[in-house]
């Protein structure tokens, strides 16, 4: 039997600090560099890549910054880490959609949250990162190991 490797997902707001300097940055692009190290595997869900998206926007609106420049260098870094196989990405299916359900009526949270908790627990990661403190507590009440990148 094997030793499992170690897979650590990220929720958006971890994802979107590799892409926008800001709190936290530092302790993401740690999680990246350990990935291209071999040393573990990061994991998302095609949903990320939707609410990336809307981030990214706003932060154009907002900040000034290139919502289609950013979103490119993440499409981009996603595709090298998925050939390097450090990168696994969730879809969602029904499974995980009852499992999000579960966890709204259980925590009364966003489904967005409730499914970036139900896919650290689909792909049974040894640790989910985020920037939400309210999401910390509820993965550690799931039996998730957290790394707050706020």
């Amino acid at each position: 039997m094997g030793i499992q490797e170690e897979i650590c997902y990220l929720d958006t707001s971890a994802i979107v600090k590799r892409y926008v300097s800001e709190a936290g940055s530092k302790v993401v692009d740690e999680l990246f560099k350990d990935a291209y190290r071999g040393m573990k595997i990061l994991s998302i869900s095609y949903w990320n890549i939707a609410e990336i998206a809307v981030v990214f926007d706003k932060y154009e609106r907002i900040l000034g910054l290139n919502a289609k420049d950013l979103l490119k260098n993440f499409l981009r870094e996603t595709k090298i880490l998925r050939r390097l196989y450090r990168l696994k990405i969730i879809g969602v299916s029904p499974p995980l959609l009852r499992e999000t359900i579960k966890l709204i009526l259980r925590y009364h949270i966003y489904a967005a949250d409730a499914l970036q908790i139900a896919s650290a627990k689909t792909v049974k990661s040894t640790a989910f990162a985020t920037g939400d403190k309210k999401l910390v507590s509820i993965a550690e009440k799931e039996g998730l190991k957290t790394i707050f990148t706020g």
